[in-house]
């Protein structure tokens, strides 16, 4: 049996309050179990403290995340991260990121909409072969987003793919284990960050 990992986070931006970004991380459930003991392992050695996510947004801010891990440890802990997809012959990990702009109490429905659009350029074609075709979606918990109107807004999605979803979508609250999720944010954040920092002086 194979199977294709899919996870997925939002980003947005507290400045630009309209700024909305979507991250899929995909990977091949074979290459998984390296990639999540060698990111926890890296956050070991850093001695980041394992009840605190590592995520995106704590990157930059000395008032976030955990304070005893200076900005430039989080940077390095970030760049060692992302390094680990970087393999001989081809990249461990796949990531897609999608833009929108939309009022923040309209995100949630944006949300729904667009993911099947990015899903279908993140997602190959399923390979044939018994059990080949199998899929897992892994999601950050939204308030505003219901697991069954997520489910039914990618199931068109997976199924001209050709894949069968292992049971349905998962929503999980991201932490040191999660690191699919947190790989999606990183990604995500990173991303957003390019789209917005010519307009954030602060930042720059």
């Amino acid at each position: 049996i194979r199977m294709l990992l899919v996870f997925i986070d939002e980003t947005s931006d507290s400045k630009f309050k309209d700024y909305f970004g979507l991250s899929v991380a995909t990977i091949n459930y074979t290459k998984y179990p390296k990639v999540k003991t060698e990111f926890q392992k890296i956050l070991r050695k850093s001695e980041w403290d394992e009840t605190i996510e590592f995520k995106g947004a704590n990157l930059f801010s000395a008032k976030s995340g955990d304070v005893n891990v200076s900005i430039a440890e989080r940077i390095e802990i970030a760049e060692q991260v992302i390094r680990l997809n970087i393999a001989k012959a081809n990249a461990r990990m796949n990531f897609h990121y999608l833009r929108h702009t939309a009022e923040p109490k309209q995100h949630g429905q944006e949300y729904l909409r667009l993911l099947p659009m990015l899903l279908a350029r993140a997602l190959p074609k399923a390979p044939s072969g018994a059990g080949k075709n199998l899929i897992s979606v892994t999601c950050d918990k939204r308030s505003d987003v219901k697991l069954r109107d997520l489910s039914e807004a990618i199931a068109p999605v997976l199924e001209s793919k050709k894949y069968v979803a292992l049971e349905e979508p998962t929503m999980v609250s991201s932490n040191f284990n999660t690191v699919g999720v947190l790989y999606a944010d990183i990604i995500g954040y990173l991303a957003a960050r390019i789209d917005t920092i010519s307009n954030d002086a602060e930042l720059l």
